[in-house]
């Protein structure tokens, strides 16, 4: 399968909630009010003048997914040129995995798309400085309380910009 037909086969972002648990559906909202992204960067998200394609791979069980996926969601409603599907970890585990050159698989995985649905960047599981930040529990509990959020949002603008 190609990027697009991947594209065209996933969910939209509210389908993928529905198929969460009561208590992981309510994650979201919880999530979605964190972020607060900084005025620059919404203006450099509502500038991006080409369509945009974010093909994500993930589980709603996943916390990863919860936050980051939702980060995405969030670009497409400050930029409509940004359009947002969700395929199943098992089936980007399968097939897209193979299609990125990706070892190991991890979610979510963001595959971030130009018009023509060529590869300009991914983003894989946690933000960049989340990773460089150091995997300990109060880095952690500080990240699952959706404090990276704006990094999450930064690094996937910089994929789309690069």
């Amino acid at each position: 399968m190609t990027f697009k037909e991947f594209f065209e086969v996933g969910q939209t972002f509210e389908d993928y909630v529905e198929v969460g648990s009561q208590e992981e559906r309510d994650r979201i909202p919880k999530n979605y009010s964190r972020i607060d992204l900084p005025m620059d960067l919404i203006n450099e998200i509502k500038e991006i003048p080409d369509r945009i394609y974010i093909l994500a791979s993930g589980e709603m069980w996943c916390p990863d997914c919860q936050l980051n996926i939702t980060v995405a969601k969030k670009l497409t409603e400050i930029n409509d040129n940004i359009k947002l599907s969700i395929i199943s970890l098992g089936r980007g585990a399968k097939y897209l995995a193979p299609l990125l050159n990706l070892e190991e698989f991890k979610i979510p995985t963001m595959v971030i798309l130009d018009k023509d649905f060529n590869q300009l960047g991914l983003f894989l599981e946690q933000p960049k400085t989340m990773k460089k930040s150091g995997k300990n529990d109060e880095n952690k509990l500080f990240y699952l309380k959706g404090n990276f959020l704006t990094d999450t949002a930064r690094e996937l603008v910089q994929l789309i910009k690069e």
